[in-house]
């Protein structure tokens, strides 16, 4: 069949935009966790209201009389939407061949096209965690020595490994949420550490160089403007879309406790070592949950490491005495649920989730219905001028692109929560 450069266009968007489509909804896992919501759209940026603290009028009353009347508080997370592209170019002679055999010319371009979505799925999937620039956690709660290492959970490849590539980012306090300018640099010599520049004055954390115990849990933000917000950013950055979540509402006595997220170290000894997970650890941040926000969590994520310790945990090897015969068994822990299929493995009926880029030594807490990909349109192939096809300048050969126009949002940050500092095999 004799084909146009309109008919290859049509072509490509009936054999490639729903399996793309399919691709980035169904099968990275972090998209499908979360609800895709349209919002309104001024420009690139939307207003989402949030609650950000309760009504306070309900009272008991000896005389029938009516408490005083109050109502929720309310505000409104500003959301820029991020622009995800992937792009493939074809050359001239192969859309030539292609206007005589339109079958010859899907299945030739079969591998630009897997290899283009391959590479818009990492991105997003790797965006999902450490968008925004914010690529892990610090475990320490101690005295912090300028260029001295700094016990590290998260993404620590995105971080430079010399003092030469140092880049400029800005530790954030989850508990107060206070911003500290700092440059940093990876620990060459030891994994999942990072230094602080020598001229950072690091007694700034909170005024007399150590951190209050259980509080001084810090994320580090780089400078990446241009990715989507990720589950990293939207529980550890000091402002969320444009709220500072230190700020105090009514009453004087709540600050915008909805926004301030749940992080934790899993070493309750006041060091910054890493140490093994914990079931009863795990059962505190659920606990810590429930107080701050009446909810559970209803899936869990980690690194491939993390998940095969916790089925370290929950299964044994046994030896009938005697006979040199070994038994292998699952044990229940805490509510803990090994099984034999990896897609079940839960804690407490929460299930268990696995990716490559969640960071290493740290447990993700979620509340996915608290969460939304907002989003101008269905991710697509860009059609210009009615063709997806578009000529290159100055070379024979042709492009096409896919583009999506999102962001990710928490509105409820209170109900999700980190454990950070797990320790993990090399």
């Amino acid at each position: 069949m004799a084909a146009s450069l309109t008919t290859l266009s049509s072509v490509m968007k009936q054999f490639y935009l729903g399996p793309l489509q399919d691709q980035l909804n169904n099968e990275i896992m972090a998209f499908d966790l979360f609800q895709k919501e349209k919002v309104d759209w001024v420009g690139k940026e939307a207003i989402i209201p949030v609650r950000t603290a309760r009504n306070e009028s309900p009272a008991f009353s000896a005389n029938a009389t009516l408490p005083t009347a109050s109502q929720q508080t309310y505000a409104s997370l500003t959301v820029s939407a991020k622009y995800l592209y992937g792009r493939m170019e074809i050359q001239g002679p192969a859309i030539a061949q292609a206007k005589a055999s339109v079958g010859a010319f899907i299945n030739g371009l079969q591998v630009e096209l897997d290899g283009a979505m391959e590479t818009v799925k990492n991105a997003a999937d790797q965006a999902m965690f450490t968008g925004g620039g914010a690529v892990g956690f610090l475990n320490e709660r101690e005295v912090f020595a300028a260029n001295a290492p700094i016990e590290f959970s998260g993404n620590i490849d995105l971080v430079p490994e010399t003092a030469a590539a140092k880049v400029a980012g800005t530790l954030v306090r989850l508990d107060t949420y206070k911003s500290i300018p700092v440059t940093m640099y990876r620990d060459a010599g030891a994994k999942q550490h990072i230094k602080f520049d020598a001229g950072v004055d690091t007694r700034d954390i909170d005024g007399a160089g150590t951190a209050a115990a259980g509080t001084a849990h810090l994320v580090i933000i780089g400078n990446k403007t241009a990715e989507s917000m990720g589950i990293y950013g939207n529980l550890g950055e000091k402002t969320h879309f444009g709220i500072d979540r230190s700020d105090q509402v009514a009453p004087a006595s709540k600050a915008n406790e909805v926004l301030q997220s749940i992080i934790r170290a899993a070493n309750l000894s006041g060091t910054g070592d890493r140490v093994d997970l914990s079931t009863g650890r795990m059962q505190a941040i659920l606990d810590d949950i429930a107080t701050e926000s009446g909810s559970t969590p209803d899936c869990m994520i980690a690194h491939y490491v993390f998940r095969q310790q916790y089925v370290g945990q929950l299964s044994f090897t046994s030896e009938a005495a005697g006979t040199g015969i070994t038994t292998s068994r699952t044990k229940s822990v805490d509510n803990g649920d090994a099984g034999f299929d990896m897609g079940t493995l839960s804690f407490n009926g929460i299930p268990l989730k696995v990716s490559r880029h969640c960071g290493k030594g740290l447990l993700i807490f979620l509340h996915t219905k608290s969460w939304a990909l907002v989003q101008i349109e269905d991710p697509n192939l860009a059609d210009l001028d009615g063709n997806v096809l578009s000529r290159v300048t100055g070379s024979d050969s042709y492009e096409a692109y896919v583009r999506y126009y999102y962001n990710l949002v928490c509105k409820q940050p209170n109900r999700n929560a980190i454990l950070v500092g797990l320790n993990f095999a090399a």
